[in-house]
């Protein structure tokens, strides 16, 4: 399969998870995974119609709820990086922040991604140049609020201390539904100074790449990488393309987080 058949399949794929998310919406059940974290029907739908989805592809595939390990990760020349449903806490809080994040790894950075937003039904695709909504290509943003988004549960007084340095509002916003925002000129910069997962933000930082903007690891600065031991990421600073020209002043600021 090309890349266009590759970024046709996980549009299904993001389509399929995003009806069988809203399908338990109303109902459903939590349970508690082993790191605590919380689990749901969703979640687990969610996940069985992606890997029915991409199975054709015959490319490995690395979910949050079906983890490949390290060595297959490290190995592959390519693999399938998913979260079913990237918010997990936010689907059961109902407040619609929840999404369904798909990224092709090859080499170790993404070279195709999906986020599908089940409440609203959108999808964000690309597989490199141009980044598309709903199918409609996506204008890259030339200005954006003066807005610095953090997540719901971060309590690090590090937020704070970024958004007046550089004089933007500080506002919360669930899972990597922030990566589109930034995306499509709707923030200025999204950070993450706290651990999270690899397919927490692949698929968001190939199409904020893609449309601009740019995600850097605050540990080695430069762009995270998807095919090491960890599945953990490094903390790291997302910034719209309209905010780029701050990206080394932000940066020399955050590292010292």
């Amino acid at each position: 399969m090309d890349l266009n058949e590759l970024l046709a399949l996980a549009t299904d794929a993001a389509k399929k998870a995003n009806a069988a998310i809203m399908q338990n919406y109303d109902k459903f059940d939590i349970f508690v995974k082993a790191d605590r974290s919380p689990l749901t029907n969703a979640d687990l739908a969610a996940n069985d119609a992606i890997m029915r989805a991409l199975e054709p592809s015959g490319i490995a595939i690395c979910s949050e709820e079906r983890v490949l390990d390290s060595k297959r990760r490290m190995s592959e020349e390519r693999f399938w990086l998913v979260d079913p449903l990237d918010g997990t806490k936010e689907f059961i809080a109902r407040n619609g922040e929840f999404c369904v994040c798909i990224a092709l790894i090859e080499h170790g950075r993404p070279i195709l991604a999906v986020i599908g937003i089940p409440i609203s039904g959108d999808i964000y695709s690309s597989n490199g140049g141009r980044v598309y909504k709903n199918g409609a290509l996506l204008a890259r943003p030339n200005s954006a609020p003066q807005t610095f988004m953090h997540g719901h549960h971060g309590k690090s007084v590090k937020y704070a201390q970024f958004a007046q340095r550089f004089k933007m509002q500080l506002v919360r916003k669930g899972s990597a539904i922030k990566f589109c925002i930034l995306a499509e000129g709707g923030a200025s910069a999204y950070a993450r100074f706290s651990d999270c997962s690899l397919w927490d933000i692949a698929a968001g930082d190939f199409l904020l790449h893609q449309n601009g903007g740019a995600v850097v690891d605050l540990k080695t600065m430069k762009a995270p990488l998807y095919n090491g031991k960890s599945l953990i990421n490094n903390h790291y600073l997302a910034v719209g393309a309209s905010a780029m020209k701050n990206l080394s002043e932000m940066l020399e600021f955050a590292k010292n987080f």
